[in-house]
């Protein structure tokens, strides 16, 4: 298997966030099979001239993102790009290529995943690459920058997945529904997330002050 495979890092962030910490947990098990991948951190490709996105783009053969979700949807930056790409697309070589998409959210719910994956959707098909389909972690708060394999037994399915996935690109078989079926549920109850949320909240007010924590400097008033 000689495909080249390219991880897309889609988070706005300059510091190591989750959606980083899953695509190198990717990379890591795509460099123990052997495989050609390559990293590219999204929010450092805004502008680029001599159109080097493009370029690294057609040199991949499967890309992966692994994106943020904010407000149920990809970040302004994923969208910058999508366009950026799709503007250029006319300068690929025309040979096949897929993408995956990984989304992570702040929220246990897992429907506030779909609307994002439905996008990447929507431009893969835009860009005339075959949609290998996306999994979302819900929430994916708790993997707070850290390896996978550092998160204990919370992110198990997530792991079990990722080897599932590795496994099908290196056989060159199309991803088994398993990878899929094992992240339909959230890694955390929803009322307990929100219980901690609130206990989360109460001790953050109690540290700035009421006034400080509901403040809305840049709210417009009525007039």
């Amino acid at each position: 298997m000689n495909e080249n495979i390219l991880v897309m890092v889609g988070s706005p962030q300059k510091k190591r966030g989750n959606s980083e910490a899953i695509a190198d947990s990717l990379i890591n098990k795509l460099n123990e099979k052997k495989l050609n991948v390559s990293k590219l951190c999204l929010q450092k490709e805004i502008g680029s001239k001599d159109n080097a996105l493009i370029k690294t783009i057609d040199k991949a053969d499967i890309i992966i993102l692994s994106l943020p979700i904010y407000e149920n949807s990809v970040p302004g930056l994923v969208v910058e790009i999508f366009e950026q790409l799709y503007r250029d697309k006319d300068e690929l070589s025309k040979k096949s290529r897929s993408v995956f998409v990984i989304t992570n959210s702040g929220f246990s719910e897992v429907e506030g995943n779909k609307s994002a994956k439905q996008t990447c959707k929507l431009f893969a098909r835009d860009m005339n690459f075959k949609w290998m389909g996306g999994i979302g972690v819900a929430p994916g708060t708790l993997i707070d920058g850290k390896k996978l394999e550092e998160t204990g037994k919370t992110y198990k399915r997530l792991n079990e997945s990722l080897d599932t996935i590795v496994n099908a690109i290196e056989n060159d078989i199309d991803i088994p529904k398993s990878a899929f079926k094992i992240m339909e549920k959230p890694f955390i109850s929803p009322f307990i997330y929100r219980i901690a949320g609130r206990v989360l909240q109460r001790s953050t007010i109690k540290k700035l002050g009421k006034g400080k924590f509901f403040s809305t400097p840049l709210q417009m008033e009525n007039r």
